[in-house]
């Protein structure tokens, strides 16, 4: 391999130094976000804290993990992602499989059909009242049944499932398989790197989603995590001590935003943990499922 050029080495350290920074500007809140709630309430105060925690203390985490509105809530955004993953990956997934088998009868229609509610959005209002007409008000599956499709994932999975050979499920037919079993024995183990991308989208939507929460449900026993940490944060906003979440504990006052940080790491650790297990899938997925072969 030949020397780089004296223009090449420049460009490649400030590519280098260019890329660090971004690194940095992105780690470094979740690194502050960490200090903060392992801080003290008096050096959360003096905000003098980085990257380091300052008087270094469990008890924010212990308050929030005491508490049974964070349990119960840690409960609601676990079953919701895993069942909201499942059930959108079948419902998309046969979608897509379907408008992607080219003898389908008005196959196009089909396609133009799904389309279209992309373009044409009814609003808020009418939503709001569908869910209410539908009985899923204060319910658990008011999570699930609105999510359990989409037509931009549905657009996804079809491209790619365009791009598997046709003679591997004709073979398949040819031996007597019919359309389901040819999608669970042949279009599914192909297709694992797009399943693995859209199970990770709707895994991080699910867990991190609050709006349908505070539309929809009153009951706080099924408010998922994302929704308790809008309440610590509307909380800690008001300079009302019986309103915030100030307590008193062991003599040491945990602060308001020591536990608002505590609730951040808490939501967000999972999903932070999650993407290592989908990062081999990830980038081969989305571009082969986004251009078509």
């Amino acid at each position: 391999m030949g020397k780089y050029s004296r223009g090449e080495n420049i460009f490649n350290v400030f590519n280098i130094l260019f890329m660090l920074f971004l690194c940095a500007l992105t780690i470094y809140p979740f690194l502050h976000a960490l200090a903060v709630s392992l801080s003290s309430d008096v050096a959360i105060a003096s905000k003098i804290i980085t990257i380091f925690p300052i008087e270094a203390t469990l008890e924010n985490y212990a308050l929030c993990l005491g508490r049974e509105d964070i349990k119960s809530s840690a409960v609601i955004s676990i079953l919701r992602t895993i069942i909201g993953i499942i059930s959108h990956l079948l419902v998309t997934g046969l979608a897509a499989y379907s408008i992607s088998i080219k003898t389908l009868p008005f196959r196009k229609s089909f396609g133009v059909f799904y389309i279209i509610p992309m373009f044409l959005n009814a609003g808020l209002i009418p939503y709001y009242v569908t869910i209410h007409d539908l009985g899923l008000m204060n319910t658990f599956w008011v999570y699930i049944i609105p999510s359990a499709f989409a037509t931009y994932h549905m657009l996804i999975m079809r491209t790619y499932f365009e791009t598997i050979p046709d003679s591997l499920m004709e073979s398949a037919r040819i031996d007597g398989a019919n359309e389901l079993l040819v999608l669970w024995r042949i279009v599914v183990p192909v297709s694992l790197p797009i399943i693995a991308v859209i199970a990770l989208f709707v895994g991080v939507g699910q867990w991190n989603s609050w709006f349908d929460a505070m539309l929809f449900v009153t009951k706080i026993k099924l408010h998922p995590l994302a929704m308790v940490l809008q309440r610590v944060i509307m909380a800690s906003e008001i300079r009302d001590p019986k309103t915030a979440m100030s307590v008193a504990k062991k003599g040491a006052l945990t602060s308001p935003e020591g536990i608002k940080m505590a609730v951040l790491m808490i939501v967000t650790t999972p999903i932070i943990f999650s993407y290592p297990f989908f990062q081999r899938y990830f980038i081969r997925g989305i571009m082969i499922g986004a251009i078509k072969g």
